[in-house]
């Protein structure tokens, strides 16, 4: 409770001497981030009342010293994107923890291959594949509870995220 109490000292005094430097056009910027804890992460209840439809697709690949191959995926919801990068053995996972009827809707999941799965024709064979896979996931079983939090998931580790509402905030007074 003292802590919690000593924290909230800390946030105030911190607030109150950013607001002095308000007049700088980046401090204001700063300050009102703060303040606004924007959230870049969709909840349930966002999720499931947005009208807007997911929109994926695999867009590149590349194979990491000759072991595996990573998969960057690209999903749009609505005017907000994000970029991540997979490898075939999590979707794989992913796809194991769907309910069989759902499975059953879907694409078919690219088979395993033990030897040659380095082959570049090959890459490119699964790369297709994992985006027909992806894109009738993302519309026949988004309400799963795996899918949605493979979408969190993917969120939390994009490599790049843009949102054109955050962008709007920051004007420069020149």
């Amino acid at each position: 409770m003292a802590n919690q109490t000593l924290q909230d000292q800390n946030i105030s005094k911190f607030n109150q001497e950013n607001e002095n430097n308000s007049n700088y056009p980046i401090m204001a910027f700063l300050n009102r981030q703060n303040k606004q804890r924007v959230k870049k992460h969709l909840n349930s209840k966002q999720y499931d009342q947005q009208n807007c439809e997911f929109q994926v697709e695999v867009i590149n690949y590349k194979t990491i010293e000759k072991q595996f191959t990573i998969y960057q995926i690209k999903v749009i919801y609505g005017s907000l994107y994000w970029i991540f990068q997979t490898r075939y053995s999590l979707l794989e996972d992913l796809n194991s923890k769907l309910n069989k009827q759902t499975v059953q809707r879907l694409e078919k999941f690219p088979e395993k291959r033990l030897f040659g799965n380095l082959d570049q024709q090959f890459i490119l064979k699964r790369k297709t594949q994992i985006d027909f896979y992806l894109k009738s996931l993302f519309k026949q079983g988004r309400n799963e509870k795996a899918v949605k939090e493979f979408i969190k998931q993917s969120q939390k580790a994009a490599i790049e995220i843009n949102d054109p509402c955050e962008l709007k905030h920051f004007k420069l007074d020149a």
